[in-house]
C-alpha cells in the first residue's frame, strides 16, 4: 500500500482503522509505522472528524415532530379565530355604527324650541271632538 491508496481508503472508510476491511488494516498499520506522511494524513482526518462531530448536532426527531405539530395547531387556532372574527365582528361593527348614528340623530332632535314642543304635544293629545260642534254640550 502506498500513501495515495492510504489517503483514498482514509477518505472512504474514515480514521477508525477498525472499520476498514481486514486485509487493508494490516497494510495500513505497516504504512503508518514506516511513513510520517501517512501518519500526518491520519491525524488530519482525526481532527476533521472531531470538528465535524462537534458541529453536527442532529435534532431529536420526537421533539422536532412536537414543534412542527405545535406550530400547525397554533396556525389552525389562528385561522379559526380569524373565521370567528369575520363572522361575528363585521356584523356587530355595522350594528354598532347604526346604533351610534341613531343616538346621534336622536340627540340632535332634542334641542327643539320649547314652544314648538308644547305645540306638538298639544296637537297630538288634544281631544278635537269638543271643537267639532257635533258633540252636544253636557250640562
Amino acid at each position: 500500500m502506498n500513501e495515495q491508496n492510504f489517503e483514498e481508503l482514509l477518505d472512504r472508510h474514515g480514521s477508525d482503522l477498525s472499520m476498514w476491511p481486514e486485509n487493508m488494516r494490516d497494510e495500513a498499520n505497516e504504512l503508518l509505522a514506516q511513513s510520517p506522511t501517512a501518519l500526518a494524513l491520519l491525524n488530519a482526518e482525526i481532527t476533521v472528524e472531531e470538528v465535524l462531530a462537534d458541529t453536527m448536532v442532529v435534532p431529536d426527531a420526537d421533539r422536532l415532530e412536537q414543534k412542527i405539530m405545535a406550530r400547525f395547531a397554533a396556525q389552525k387556532r389562528r385561522f379559526a379565530f380569524n373565521q370567528w372574527r369575520a363572522f361575528f365582528w363585521k356584523p356587530a361593527f355595522a350594528a354598532t355604527c347604526s346604533l351610534a348614528f341613531g343616538f346621534y340623530l336622536g340627540a340632535a332632535n332634542q334641542e327643539l324650541p320649547v314652544d314648538l314642543a308644547e305645540d306638538l304635544t298639544y296637537v297630538t293629545f288634544y281631544d278635537h271632538e269638543e271643537w267639532s260642534g257635533d258633540v252636544p254640550n253636557e250640562p
